[in-house]
């Protein structure tokens, strides 16, 4: 994967819009270059407090979730099983 400010700024986006999905009330991201991949590091606000979360994501896969709903679906899937709170995930 070849990091470039476009790059950068379209991961940024593409995660702030998976991220508001969820509905959550507060948040705060980071998006990394990892080789193929992006760390994508998240806190949010639950009932309980803050809660961190660090996951890994494919370049490829993060740049077809924008038009693929099954893809998309998948990766909200796994961020709502790491941002969910105990006993609900």
């Amino acid at each position: 994967m070849e990091l470039t400010t476009k790059n950068l700024t379209e991961a940024e986006e593409t995660v702030r819009n998976l991220l508001e999905q969820l509905g959550l009330t507060a948040y705060l991201f980071e998006v990394e270059p990892r080789a193929d991949r992006w760390e994508v590091r998240v806190e949010c606000a639950l009932d309980s407090g803050w809660q961190s979360s660090v996951f890994t994501v494919e370049d490829t896969a993060l740049r077809a979730c924008r038009t693929d709903r099954l893809v998309r679906d998948q990766i909200l899937g796994e961020l709502h099983k790491r941002l969910a709170p105990p006993g609900l995930g």
